[in-house]
C-alpha cells in the first residue's frame, strides 16, 4: 500500500500512468487535476508496459496510509534529488569549460543546494512512516496496538519536546557551521599554505619520516 500511495494508484489495474502532478481525494478515493506519463508507472515497478499495479482499493479506506502526504512527501524527495543530480552536471560542464569559478548563478545556487540532503532525507522519512501506516509490523500489530498502555498524553508530549529542542539545536549548529563556512569563501589559488608540523605518508603501508630515507 506504500507504493500505491506513493504513485497516487487508487484501483489495481494495467498500463498506470507515473503522476506527476495531481491532489489525492483519499474520502473521494480519486485524485483531481491529474498529469502523468501514460504506462510509467507500471513499467518502473513491474519492468512491463502493460504491467498490473496494485491499487489502494484492495485495502479498506480505514487500512490506508495518509495518502496525501505519502503522495508528496514522494515528490519533494524524487525533485531533491534530481536537482542534486542536475548541479552535479552543471558543475561538470562548468569545470570542463573552466567557468566553475566565475559562475556567479553557480556559486551562490549552491548555498541553498545544501539543503537539499536535509529536505530529501526528512521527506524520505516521511514516505517510510507514514507509508506504513496504520501497520507497525504489516498485517500483525497496527500503530494503536503498539501504544503503550501506561503512556499518557503528558509523558508524550514531555518526549516530543524534548526530541524537538535537542535536533533543533542540532540543526541550527550545523546551519550555523556551513553558513560559517560560506562567508569564508573559497581559499584564493595564490595563498601560501603553511607546512603541517609532521610529514604525511605519501604511498601506502609508508610511515617513514622523508628525513630519515635521507639519511639512508
Amino acid at each position: 500500500m506504500k507504493v500505491a500511495a506513493m504513485e497516487g494508484n487508487w484501483q489495481t489495474d494495467t498500463g498506470v500512468p507515473l503522476l506527476l502532478f495531481a491532489i489525492p481525494d483519499q474520502a473521494a478515493q480519486t485524485n483531481h487535476f491529474a498529469i502523468g506519463i501514460p504506462n510509467m508507472a507500471s513499467f518502473i515497478l513491474t519492468h512491463d508496459w502493460q504491467g498490473e499495479v496494485p491499487g489502494l482499493n484492495e485495502v479498506a479506506p480505514e487500512m490506508q496510509p495518509p495518502v496525501f502526504l505519502v503522495f508528496w512527501s514522494f515528490r519533494i524527495m524524487v525533485a531533491m534529488g534530481l536537482l542534486m543530480v542536475f548541479f552535479g552536471l552543471a558543475g561538470w560542464v562548468l569545470r570542463y569549460r573552466q567557468r566553475y569559478h566565475q559562475s556567479r548563478w553557480f556559486l551562490q545556487s549552491l548555498r541553498w543546494m545544501s539543503l537539499t540532503p536535509f529536505i530529501a532525507v526528512l521527506a524520505g522519512w516521511v514516505v517510510t512512516e507514514a507509508g506504513r501506516a496504520p501497520w507497525l509490523i504489516y498485517e500483525q500489530m497496527t500503530h494503536a496496538e503498539g501504544l503503550t498502555p501506561s503512556l499518557t498524553g503528558g509523558m508524550a508530549l514531555f518526549t516530543l519536546i524534548g526530541y524537538v529542542v535537542v535536533y533543533s539545536l542540532v540543526f541550527s549548529a550545523g546551519v550555523y557551521y556551513l553558513l560559517k563556512v560560506f562567508r569564508g569563501g573559497l581559499e584564493k589559488a595564490n595563498q601560501p599554505h603553511e607546512q603541517d608540523e609532521v610529514e604525511r605518508a605519501k604511498r601506502p603501508f609508508s610511515a617513514a619520516h622523508a628525513s630519515l630515507e635521507g639519511e639512508n
